[in-house]
């Protein structure tokens, strides 16, 4: 499946795979009265392996659909470039400045623990400010101010990471991803009378991928977006009176964002036709290999017969590599 755009599709699955990995451990810590019990490292690991994965989605979302722009609008200026080697090696370098980005929320989780009626809870979560209050937090449990100093550095830790992600792994990628396609609209409309020409089969190809590619972002779109307007109401305090009302709207839009990664392997199926040819491909080449299998119980096996598998031959020219 070595065309430019799955490769880009196979990197926005592992990230969607990565973000589905963290179901069971979001049920079970929801779940269990006394909070967070893996530890301070998984604890790290679970926040910010999280914001890589949702970064990651979004950043891969927004490289798809560049390389849609470049494969619609400008076939012939990218072609010496929009190569598949070219799609591993920023596959590779938009994985590690996801990461880096990320770093921060990695040294500043913390694992807090509060003691309430005898009662011990653990919480995972992002804490800027005085570590040390926040370390003395069980000894100091009496001491108001600095009970006040820490709920005060909570606040400001829960806003710069609603802000840091916010803008990172949603608003930013999707106002590039929205400028590109567009642009790419547009320049369909207007070749929309040219599709009946000898290259039909090539633009219709190129046109396939650019819809699983819309439809890609229209889903992360409306599935992300309940979660923002949820975590910027809590910000504003609109939810202060309905604790039953936050109740359900956070759910529903953590319910979402899990159904727009489990979503997507769907799109890539249903709308991508070098996927279908290729898992076609895999699924013939298995079956000969059943048959070798059952017969050599009475017949030795002929060494001389190889199975090949050949490069998908779908996409022949850059500007339909895809």
């Amino acid at each position: 499946m070595r065309t430019i755009s799955n490769i880009y599709i196979f990197n926005l699955a592992l990230a969607d795979l990565l973000f589905l990995c963290a179901i069971p451990v979001t049920f079970f810590g929801r779940s269990m009265r006394e909070g967070w019990r893996w530890g301070p490292i998984m604890c790290k690991l679970y926040i910010s392996g999280n914001a890589v994965s949702q970064f990651a989605s979004a950043v891969f979302i927004a490289i798809l659909s560049f390389d849609r722009y470049l494969a619609v609008c400008r076939p012939i200026q990218s072609k010496s470039f929009r190569t598949t080697q070219a799609a591993v090696i920023l596959s590779i370098a938009a994985w590690a400045m996801v990461i880096i980005e990320m770093t921060p929320l990695f040294l500043f989780v913390k694992l807090i623990k509060t003691t309430t009626g005898g009662h011990t809870t653990r919480s995972c979560m992002l804490f800027v400010g005085n570590v040390t209050a926040l370390e003395t937090l069980d000894e100091s449990i009496n001491d108001v101010a600095v009970l006040n100093e820490v709920e005060q550095n909570m606040l400001t830790s829960r806003r710069f990471f609603i802000s840091y992600t916010f803008a990172l792994s949603y608003l930013i990628p999707l106002v590039a991803v929205w400028f590109f396609y567009f642009k790419i609209i547009l320049k369909m409309c207007q070749q929309k009378q040219q599709m009946q020409t000898k290259r039909t089969g090539t633009k219709r190809r190129t046109a396939k991928v650019t819809i699983m590619g819309l439809a890609i972002v229209i889903s992360y779109t409306h599935c992300w977006l309940p979660f923002w307007i949820v975590q910027w109401s809590i910000e504003a305090n609109l939810f202060q009176n309905s604790k039953y009302l936050l109740f359900v709207f956070t759910h529903f839009a953590f319910a979402l964002q899990y159904i727009n990664s489990a979503a997507n392997p769907f799109l890539y199926v249903f709308l991508s036709d070098s996927f279908q040819k290729n898992m076609q491909k895999l699924l013939r080449t298995a079956k000969p290999d059943k048959q070798i299998s059952l017969k050599s119980t009475t017949e030795p096996l002929d060494t001389t017969r190889m199975i090949t598998v050949t490069a998908n031959p779908t996409c022949s020219t850059a500007s339909d590599s895809c």
